[in-house]
């Protein structure tokens, strides 16, 4: 394995880009607006919230692994060039201010045409302390730390004089924290926000974890309610259908009894009409028997009279009274039951 070179890896160079920090920062924003989203559709149990809950955290986990191969940001020793940031106290350091941040480099900017002015004189000034070193009798040591100050001084000035150069990165950096401010803000708040929607999920879950034992003797008392309800139903069905095979066989010997009730009334309506023929027809045959009995009467009248022993039978008493021939009165129609079956022969 070789030795690993800053900048070199090709996912550090990308998320170090504009293009990358921006695109992280959209993974970070969406990610998180669809894992409270799916959090508040599980919560009110909408659909499609195990699936969004599913999309956001695995985005969230891409956006975390991808995080780590971000490269650190250099930490810039300001108070090196900016004594002020040196104190601890944060009411002594100032506001870093658009406005304000100009002015300061402007000031700086002109310190430096001040100190390359100095710059241009000092030179002078060195030659003129050489030209009068014999009259001060200066040794070789203060000749020497005089001219490291010398340097210093110029390494100051030529420090200075990069401030211009600093102006404009300090700006874009002020920007940048800025920026980076607002997202810290942003990302504060949706975690705030993930926070309280953990709270109520975790809540919710603790509620029903308690009422759980509740929910069990409950659906199990359901469930014999049910199984008792089936049994209900299914001894219903049964005398139903009993209670119909019953109602059809009553039915069919309705039936039957409205065929013969209907047959009678057939039969009596046919029979009204054969009483009345029948009626008709005995008091016909009541009228020639009375005719009959009439004549028989006096035929038997007839024979009494010119039979020879006529006296004779009138002189004998037949259990202690005289023989008295029938008269026509006494044979009057009494139905057919007074005769034989043959209506030819007389009644005896």
């Amino acid at each position: 394995m070789g030795k690993y070179k800053k900048y070199k890896n090709r996912i550090e160079m990308f998320l170090s880009s504009d293009m990358g920090k921006r695109l992280l920062n959209f993974c970070y924003s969406w990610g998180a607006s669809i894992v409270v989203l799916g959090a508040l559709f599980k919560l009110l149990h909408l659909p499609f919230g195990n699936e969004m809950l599913f999309v956001g955290m695995m985005t969230e986990f891409f956006v975390f692994f991808i995080s780590g191969f971000e490269h650190p940001g250099k930490d810039y020793h300001w108070e090196e060039v900016f004594p002020v940031l040196k104190s601890k106290n944060p009411m002594d350091r100032p506001e870093f201010a658009n406005q304000k941040v100009s002015g300061i480099m402007h000031s700086a900017a002109n310190e430096e045409d001040d100190s390359n002015a100095n710059m241009l004189i000092s030179p002078m000034a060195v030659k003129q302390s050489a030209g009068l070193s014999g009259a001060l009798d200066l040794s070789e040591e203060d000749t020497r730390n005089l001219s490291d100050s010398i340097k210093k001084l110029s390494g100051a000035a030529e420090q200075i004089s990069k401030m211009a150069e600093l102006t404009d990165a300090t700006q874009q950096y002020l920007d940048q924290l800025a920026g980076m401010a607002d997202q810290m803000k942003r990302f504060s708040q949706t975690t705030n926000s993930l926070t309280e929607v953990s709270d109520t999920l975790l809540s919710s879950y603790k509620s029903i974890t308690d009422h759980s034992d509740g929910i069990n003797q409950n659906s199990r008392g359901y469930v014999h309610q049910m199984e008792a309800l089936n049994r209900n139903i299914s001894g219903l069905n049964t005398i139903y259908e009993i209670q119909l095979k019953s109602i059809s066989s009553q039915i069919d010997t309705i039936e039957r009894i409205n065929g013969g009730l209907s047959r009678i009334k057939d039969l009596y309506e046919g029979s009204v009409v054969d009483s009345s023929v029948f009626r008709a027809e005995n008091e016909r045959m009541a009228q020639q028997l009375a005719q009959l009995n009439t004549v028989y009467s006096r035929l038997l009248q007839a024979m009494t009279v010119n039979m020879p022993g006529a006296g004779m039978f009138q002189s004998q008493p037949q259990g202690g009274q005289g023989y008295n021939p029938p008269s026509a009165s006494t044979y009057q129609p009494q139905g057919a039951a007074s005769y034989g079956s043959n209506p030819g022969q007389p009644g005896r």
